[in-house]
This record gives structure tokens, sequence and C-alpha cells, in this order.
């Protein structure tokens, strides 16, 4: 039996990984086939000995480790590697297996695989849905209009009497009220009939709405989860919202789509920073001006005004007489 959904998908390519490496496995080319391969063969004449076929040969495709024995044996211990794997028990438990590099990369590729034969069935299984939804509601919508023409058409073609008519009917012909109240209920019962199945299409209509609504309302939570907004920062975004671009909060009950919630946010963001830039930048306008910064004086005036001192002070010696020679 086909599987008819994705967990059913699942089990099967997890019990049968046989069936993803058949029709994925691709031939491999050093594998010798069933004709021999004359290719690399020169049809010598001459009977000279072909070309890179000597000891001496510079063929950059020949395998360096044909001759070489430990290279041969690096290659080996690689492939022969063991790695520690840890996978679920039958108990639920975890444990580590030990896998070597070739089964490590193989399991890699069945996963690969795996996923995204997953995403694809998946896919397709939302398209399914989507198609078989959109014949369903096609189909009631057409359901309802005919029902709606039989209805009314039924009424006009009947010609129920009204109440005062059956009335003097009654009065003036026994008989003939009898039969008309006869065939008034049999048609009243005909249209209730119509009716019923109109009320159960619609029905049935708003249930689906509801559950496609709970479907897009969990997917859209789940969305802005992932995002970390909540629903007091769901609040505090809508009335950012209302309070910045003047939205009326009512509208804001018809918002399902994550992606409008992220505008918003990224919106509300942008008008934040923009503020505290201007702020900043106005901050800076009316900051005090620094004071001019000191230059630096030579060290020759320093000197010279330092002398200059202590000759007025009276405290100059022989070697600041000397030092004013100098300079001067």
């Amino acid at each position: 039996m086909a599987p008819v959904s994705m967990d059913d998908v699942a089990a099967f390519l997890v019990d049968n990984p046989e069936a993803d490496q058949a029709g994925d496995a691709l031939p491999n080319d050093n594998e010798p086939g069933d004709q021999p391969d004359n290719s690399d063969v020169d049809q010598n004449l001459e009977g000279d000995e072909p070309d890179g076929a000597g000891p001496d040969s510079d063929d950059p495709d020949a395998d360096p480790e044909a001759d070489d024995p430990d290279a041969a044996d690096a290659t080996q211990k690689q492939t022969s590697q063991k790695f520690k794997v840890p996978v679920k028990g039958e108990d639920g438990s975890d444990t580590e297996i030990e896998v070597d590099a070739k089964e490590l990369i193989a399991g890699y590729q069945r996963h690969a695989d795996y996923t995204r034969k997953t995403q694809e069935l998946g896919s397709r299984e939302r398209e399914a849905h989507e198609l078989v939804s959109r014949r369903l509601e096609e189909g009631r919508n057409h359901y309802m209009q005919e029902a709606q023409k039989a209805h009314a058409a039924i009424r006009v073609l009947a010609g129920l009497k009204s109440d005062a008519e059956m009335a003097a009917l009654a009065q003036t012909d026994q008989g003939a009220w009898v039969q008309e109240r006869a065939r008034a209920e049999a048609i009243k019962g005909v249209l209730a009939q119509i009716e019923q199945g109109m009320s159960q299409e619609q029905q049935q209509a708003q249930q689906q709405t509801l559950a496609s609504q709970q479907q897009e309302f969990h997917k859209a939570w789940g969305v802005l989860g992932q995002e970390g907004i909540d629903k007091p920062k769901l609040k505090s975004i809508f009335d950012g919202v209302a309070k910045s671009y003047g939205v009326e909060e009512s509208r804001f009950a018809n918002v399902t789509d994550p992606k409008v919630v992220l505008i918003m946010r990224d919106a509300l963001a942008y008008r934040e920073l923009k503020a505290k830039t201007a702020a900043v930048k106005k901050d800076v306008k009316n900051a005090p001006k620094l004071p001019a910064p000191r230059q630096n004086v030579p060290q020759a005036e320093k000197t010279s005004k330092r002398l200059d001192q202590k000759f007025r002070s009276g405290r100059a010696g022989v070697k600041d007489l000397a030092a004013f020679l100098m300079n001067n």
C-alpha cells in the first residue's frame, strides 16, 4: 500500500534505506567494466615503447601512492578510522556506536537525501491540500447558487396560497382545502430540505474557515516565537505603530501574516534609531566649545625666560651666565 502521509513516507524511507540508494546510486568510474579499456593504448606501428610508459615518466595523472607504501598505509588508516556517534536505542536512551569514515559518509548522504525527499513531499502535500480545498470551495459555491435558484423557482412555480386564501377556501370547499393543504405541506417539506442542505454547507464552510485560521494562527506564532516576539511584545508593536503612523487599532485584528509584524517591528526600530541620531546631533551642536589647544613653547625660549627670571631676581650664577652667553 502506498504511503498516504508524510509520517508514513518517513517511516518507509527509514525502514528501507536500500530504496534510497537504489535510485540515487551513481556508477563508480574507478570500477572496471565488462569491456576492456584500450583508449590509452597507442597504436605504435614501429614497435617503439609508448610515451610515458618508461620508468622516468612525468605523467601528472600518475598515482604517487602506487609506489609509496607509507602514503597507502596513511590512506588505509584514514578510511579505517573509527568515530563514536550517539544514537537512540530501542528504550529511548542514548547510546554510542563506532562507525568508520565510509559508514559515516553514507549515513550523512542518506540523511541529506531523506531530508530533501521529505521537503519535496511536504511541498507537494501542501500544494495538493490547497488544490483540494480550492476545488471543494468551488463546488460548495456552485451548490449554494443552484440551491438558491431551485428554492426560488419552487416558490414561484408552486403558487402557494396565503393564509387568508386558505381560510376562505376552507369555508367554501372543504375538500379542496384539504388537497391544497397537503400540497402546500409537501412543497414546504422540499423547501425545508433545500434550506437544510444550504445551512449544512454554510456550517461546513465556517468550520473549514475556522480550522484554516487556527492553522495559520499557530504557524504565525511559530515564526514570531523564533524572532522572540510574544504577546506583550506584539501588543507593544501594535501600540507603537498606532501611535507613530495613526493606524486604527481595529485594523490589527486582520493582521495574520507574521511578515507584516516583522516589518512593523523593523519600522519602529528604524524610527527609534533615527530619533536617537537626531538627539545626539543636537547635543553635539549645543555642546560647549573646547578651548583651543595650547601651542608648545620652543625649548630655547623656555630656557631664555628661565635665565631672564634668575637675572631679575639676583639668583643667577656663573653657569647661568655661561648659558646666557651661549644662547645669545
